[in-house]
Parts: C-alpha cells; sequence; structure tokens
C-alpha cells in the first residue's frame, strides 16, 4: 500500500516539475489566498485523477496481463520523450476560469490538466494497482506540493535552475521507468539484448530531435 502512494506521489511530483500547471499555479496564487489555491487543487485533481483512475481500472479489466504490462512501460517511455518536447507556456498564465476563487481554481487544474501527461500517469499506475484509492491519495498530494512549492517559492527554482534542464531530467526519469517496466515485466524484452537495444536506440535518436529544438528554444 506504501509503495504504491510514494510511486504515485513520485511520479507525480516529477511530472509537474517545469510543467505548465506550476505556470497556471503562480498565476492563480497572485490572485486567491494560500487556502484557496490548495482547496482548489484537491478538488480539480481529485475529480480529475479519479476519472483517470476509473478509465485505468476499467481497461485494466480487458487487457491481458502481459499486454498491460507492455503498455505500461510504452507509455512511460512516450511521457518522457513528450516531456522533451519543446512548447511556449507563456500563453497559459490566463487561462483561468471567472468563478469563485476555489472553484476558479479547480476548474483550471481540472481542464489543464485533462488529457495531459499527469493524468495519463495516473491511469497508467491504476491499471495494475491494488489499491486504487491510495493511488489517487497518492498523486493528490504529489500535486498538492508541487503546489506548495509553486505558491512559497515561485520561479525560484527556474531561476536557479534553467527549465529545460528541469524538463530534461524529469523526461529521462520517465524513460527510465519505462525501460525498467519493458525490461523486467515483458516477454519481449526480458533476455532479449537485441529487442532492448533497438529500444534503447530508437529512444535515444527520437529524444536527440526533441532535445535539439528544446535546447535551441531555451
Amino acid at each position: 500500500m506504501l509503495q504504491e502512494f510514494v510511486k504515485a506521489f513520485v511520479l507525480i511530483f516529477i511530472a509537474e516539475m517545469g510543467d505548465k500547471t506550476q505556470v497556471l499555479l503562480i498565476s492563480c496564487a497572485a490572485r486567491y489566498s494560500i487556502l484557496q489555491v490548495l482547496m482548489g487543487i484537491f478538488i480539480g485533481v481529485a475529480l480529475n485523477h479519479g476519472l483517470a483512475i476509473i478509465i485505468g481500472i476499467y481497461i485494466s479489466n480487458i487487457i491481458a496481463t502481459d499486454f498491460l504490462q507492455i503498455f505500461a512501460g510504452i507509455i512511460f517511455i512516450i511521457f518522457g520523450l513528450f516531456t522533451f518536447k519543446y512548447d511556449s507556456i507563456e500563453k497559459e498564465n490566463n487561462k483561468t476560469l471567472k468563478c469563485g476563487p476555489v472553484l476558479t481554481v479547480a476548474g483550471t487544474f481540472f481542464l489543464g490538466e485533462l488529457g495531459d501527461k499527469t493524468q495519463l500517469t495516473v491511469m497508467t499506475i491504476a491499471m495494475e494497482a491494488n489499491y486504487p484509492i491510495v493511488i489517487l491519495m497518492g498523486s493528490i498530494v504529489g500535486m498538492i506540493v508541487v503546489g506548495c512549492m509553486g505558491i512559497i517559492i515561485g520561479t525560484a527554482l527556474t531561476k536557479r535552475i534553467p527549465s529545460y534542464i528541469i524538463k530534461m531530467l524529469s523526461g529521462l526519469i520517465f524513460i527510465v521507468f519505462g525501460f525498467a517496466k519493458l525490461f523486467t515485466t515483458s516477454a519481449i524484452f526480458i533476455n532479449n539484448p537485441m529487442n532492448q537495444g533497438m529500444l534503447i536506440v530508437a529512444t535515444f535518436f527520437i529524444s536527440l530531435l526533441l532535445l535539439k529544438k528544446l535546447i535551441w528554444n531555451r
């Protein structure tokens, strides 16, 4: 149980570092109180990730275990590569809803995370979870911790460490998780150096292409 909580917390925390959600958070924190922002994060993330967990459980019931392991590993690698993708987040600053403070933050986070790698990460973890509620709790705590860092630290971290470095580290961690999943649970890759090598080489070259643009636009 604790292992699933820690796994959800760590992956969500890593996924959100340097993500557009932090920009949304800083924008909300500039307008509302800390309590209002944290309550909004809790509600928005609980709804968003709760939906992801329900979908993940449903998928796990219709997909064979072997395919599920392969799917999860590939998804983590894709998340890592997606993290390397350059995209300007300056335009996200003013994307907030217009209603009460708590509902504004909740709605902003719910809509902002729809289809995002964070929501998909929770869905993927839930596919093989024994305690879905614990996964939800871990993901919510992870988001709140990132939220607190955004409120307290603001942009201090990105002033010391360039955002592209944070994105590179975050993406690398997801790719390592994906490799570990595939190389230890999938019959296609276990004790098969050729398939492992092909996947590593393909991932390496795709990473180079994405990182080139990310570093160029730093």
